[in-house]
């Protein structure tokens, strides 16, 4: 080809490159932003937000078969006991004799047992005070071995509630990790746990740093790869298998036919 540099001045001035010569241009631009912008990987998620109840609570104890109570009539101390609740959920006192208390907060039993002892003394006063009560605990349930209810005393931090409980499943979703619990606001709130990786270790980095707090519940969701394989087990594999049985069992039913002819 002739003409060197100038036969490309001519052939820009004619028109020619009005479009390929911005290309160069645009790709050093696009360059320069990419390599001023953040890394992206792949493996990078968000951590979902807080959830929090529209509701408010309040924790109390309720009390159950097997707690232990002590019970005092101000100035009476022949009517006052340390009782047991029975396995019938029932405690018997002097004067006011079987009384049921398994299923009603320490306040609400001092009200029923104020109003019978009415019944027998003038202005009682009555206190009730738990002396021997269920330990706490915390639960885990979801994609784990073995959901379960397990003592606060025996745990100290996410990471051993789940190890108690079977460890994490294969359909665990290792970044869907939450702990409800009650806060001082009286909500319930979903926390979820951070996972540094994507990984299953990841998720057990993220669960040991995760301090309990009693009636604590962990819930460790289930993977869309888990939910996927079962969405096709429940409706293609099941359904098909059912569709292969009939037809198995009509081509055996043809084939003996014609044996048989």
């Amino acid at each position: 080809m002739q003409g060197g540099p100038d036969f490309l001045q001519r052939l820009a001035a004619a028109g020619l490159f009005r479009r390929a010569d911005r290309w160069p241009v645009r790709a050093c631009v696009l360059l320069a932003a990419l390599s001023a912008a953040p890394a992206l990987h792949a493996d990078t998620a968000s951590q979902p937000p807080v959830v929090e109840s529209a509701s408010r609570f309040r924790k109390e104890y309720i009390l159950a078969a097997g707690d232990q109570l002590e019970v005092l009539v101000r100035r009476v101390p022949e009517a006052s006991r340390t009782v047991s609740i029975r396995p019938d959920g029932l405690i018997t006192l002097p004067l006011i004799d079987s009384v049921p208390a398994a299923g009603l907060t320490p306040q609400e039993l001092k009200t029923r047992l104020t109003e019978l002892f009415a019944k027998r003394l003038i202005d009682p006063e009555v206190t009730v005070i738990p002396t021997v009560t269920r330990q706490p605990m915390v639960y885990v349930v979801g994609e784990v071995g073995a959901p379960s209810a397990v003592p606060l005393r025996s745990v100290s931090s996410a990471v051993q509630a789940v190890a108690v409980s079977g460890g994490l499943r294969r359909s665990a979703a290792y970044r869907s990790i939450s702990l409800i619990r009650l806060g001082e606001d009286g909500r319930l709130r979903a926390l979820p746990i951070a996972a540094p990786e994507p990984k299953e270790r990841g998720a057990y980095l993220g669960l040991a740093n995760m301090p309990l707090q009693a009636d604590d519940i962990i819930v460790v969701s289930e993977s869309k790869r888990s939910q996927f394989v079962r969405f096709l087990d429940d409706f293609v594999n099941r359904p098909l298998s059912g569709i292969n049985s009939v037809v198995a069992t009509y081509v055996n039913f043809r084939f003996i036919s014609v044996l048989n002819e």
